[in-house]
C-alpha cells in the first residue's frame, strides 16, 4: 500500500508566543523570500559553482484571522500598539515606535495525510503588514497578518520547518 506521507495538508493552528490566534479563514501562507547575488568573474559564461550567495532572507507566516478580535489581544497582533483600558471603553492606539516585547515566535502546527507532524515557526516575529480591515456589509473582517521573523543573530535563519517522523 502507498504511503501519503508526502502530502501536506493545508490546514493547522496558529499560535502567538504560545496563545492560539483562533479561527481563521482562507488559511496561511508560508513564504521563504530570497535574493542570490553571483560572483561574477572575469570569463564567467555564467553562474559559477561556489560563487552563488545569499544576500537576504525574509521569512514571512501570513495568516487570514477571522477570529481575532479582542482589545486586549490587538497589541500582540500589531506591533507599536497599546491598549488604554477605561471605565466604559478601551482604546486601541498606535505608540508609533516598535518595544521589544511586541515580537513573538509564531507557530504554524499542521499533519501530513498520513497524520505525521509538520511544524512552521518564524522566530521573534513581528506583524510588518499594514493595518487593513475591510469592513463589507453581510461579510466578517478578515484581517491578513504577516509575521515576518526578524534576526537576533545574522548568523542564524530565524525560521525553521519541522517534520514528525
Amino acid at each position: 500500500m502507498a504511503t501519503n506521507d508526502k502530502i501536506m495538508l493545508g490546514y493547522g493552528t496558529v499560535t502567538v508566543g504560545g496563545v492560539a490566534i483562533g479561527l481563521t479563514r482562507g488559511g496561511s501562507v508560508f513564504n521563504v523570500e530570497r535574493e542570490y547575488r553571483e560572483i561574477e568573474a572575469d570569463g564567467d559564461k555564467g553562474p559559477a559553482l561556489g560563487r552563488i550567495v545569499i544576500d537576504r532572507e525574509v521569512a514571512r507566516l501570513t495568516v487570514n484571522a477571522l477570529e481575532l478580535f479582542t482589545a486586549a489581544n490587538m497589541a500582540k497582533y500589531y506591533p507599536g500598539t497599546e491598549l488604554t483600558t477605561g471605565v466604559t471603553e478601551d482604546t486601541w492606539a498606535s505608540t508609533l515606535s516598535i518595544a521589544s516585547g511586541d515580537h513573538n515566535d509564531v507557530i504554524w502546527t499542521g499533519t501530513t495525510l498520513d497524520g505525521k507532524s509538520v511544524v512552521i515557526q518564524v522566530d521573534d516575529a513581528i506583524n510588518m503588514g499594514n493595518l487593513e480591515w475591510s469592513l463589507e456589509d453581510k461579510n466578517e473582517v478578515v484581517p491578513s497578518i504577516e509575521f515576518t521573523a526578524v534576526y537576533s543573530d545574522q548568523a542564524t535563519a530565524p525560521w525553521s520547518v519541522k517534520f514528525g517522523k
